[in-house]
């Protein structure tokens, strides 16, 4: 199988790189022949709209540039896989110039297209039947809808072009793939998912319905966390100048707030082992100026935003001794030992910690 792989992201260290080296991954795992291409590279110059390739030298368009050799690659490929983040709900600039570009190998003459629409005829009919488009699309936002219409323009670019669409794989809250808080069990089901559909595409150049449901698993577990994450990490990163801009460093940060690591404690009690126990805990951080309020009653769990006069148990400590302790970075004990960590109330509860909000492992 010989597939040209189109690259339209502009970082090459983002989400789009990764996913699609995945996909990459698979593909070289099922033996296909790969033509790796990162458009964002390439010297493509703008449409005119001039009608060159059509009436003047049919075939060629007007500008010599890198789209002589890709148009040949295309022509000479089996699968077409497209790799693009999704700006403002649309492929990205570099990978929308280079489908403009292909106008030299339609040509003149309407014919029905296989939705029921009408579409130009092809050039080199011989040379393009059979081949297949296949779509990744990733973005930070989590509402499916938001990415509907730039899978639905790749939908119409395929009937246009007489290419049958192999599939379509979609990757929201893509920037939670870099949080340990995420469900490890779930970022292990995408990521393989992503390999998977590469190794799909390389044999038959058709996605399977159920790889691309597993690429499009949520990470967050409501709108309203994923907004409250997404905006903490702006919050972040409006602190940290032009250290704001690169993401590890900004993950560093949102990775270790409290006000995200009270909510994934919260998050994950243990129903079981809360089943008969009713507690307030509350959680100090002075040197934030933050304080939570847990509330834990026979099996459920509510977090507030505030102080208890008169806890069942009140844990104090700095943010980032919480951040350490909570990541397993800092032994309870030695924290303990040296007052950066204090207890008031039923500590016996605190020694059940582990038991009440273990780990996440979906």
């Amino acid at each position: 199988m010989k597939v040209l792989f189109l690259r339209g992201n502009p970082r090459p260290a983002g989400y789009t790189q990764r996913l699609a080296d995945l996909f990459l991954r698979g593909l070289r795992e099922a033996g296909a022949t790969v033509t790796d291409v990162n458009l964002c590279s390439q010297n493509i110059l703008p449409c005119l709209g001039c009608y060159h390739c059509w009436l003047v030298a049919p075939g060629q368009c007007v500008h010599p540039d890198a789209m002589d050799g890709l148009l040949e690659q295309v022509l000479d490929a089996d699968v077409l896989v497209c790799a693009t983040p999704i700006y403002y709900f649309s492929m990205s600039s570099s990978m929308k110039m280079f489908f403009e570009r292909t106008f030299p190998l339609a040509k003149q003459g309407l014919v029905p297209s296989g939705r029921g629409l009408t579409r130009n005829s092809i050039r080199f009919p011989e040379r393009w039947r059979g081949k297949k488009i296949i779509t990744l699309i990733t973005g930070a936002l989590r509402d499916l809808e938001v990415y509907r219409p730039a899978n639905e323009t790749f939908q119409l670019i395929a009937d246009n072009l007489d290419l049958e669409l192999g599939g379509q794989l979609t990757r929201p809250e893509a920037y939670l793939l870099d949080y340990p808080l995420s469900k490890p069990k779930t970022l292990k089901r995408i990521e393989t998912a992503f390999v998977q559909a590469g190794k799909e595409a390389g044999t038959t150049g058709r996605l399977s319905a159920k790889t691309m449901e597993e690429a499009s698993l949520p990470l967050s577990p409501s709108t309203e966390h994923f907004r409250t994450y997404s905006n903490l990490y702006w919050t972040q990163a409006m602190t940290m100048g032009a250290d704001g801009q690169v993401p590890a460093l900004v993950q560093a940060r949102v990775g270790s707030d409290v006000r995200i690591l009270m909510r994934e404690m919260a998050r994950y009690l243990n129903p079981r082992a809360a089943a008969r126990l009713r507690a307030v805990l509350q959680f100090d951080f002075p040197d934030e100026k933050l304080n939570f309020r847990l509330t834990i009653d026979r099996g459920q769990c509510t977090l507030e935003e505030t102080t208890t006069e008169r806890p069942d148990l009140r844990v104090s400590c700095q943010a980032g001794v919480w951040a350490q302790i909570f990541m397993r970075q800092l032994d309870v004990r030695e924290a303990l030992k040296d007052r950066r960590l204090t207890l008031e109330g039923d500590k016996s509860l605190f020694t059940r910690l582990d038991r009440l909000f273990p780990p996440p492992s979906a």
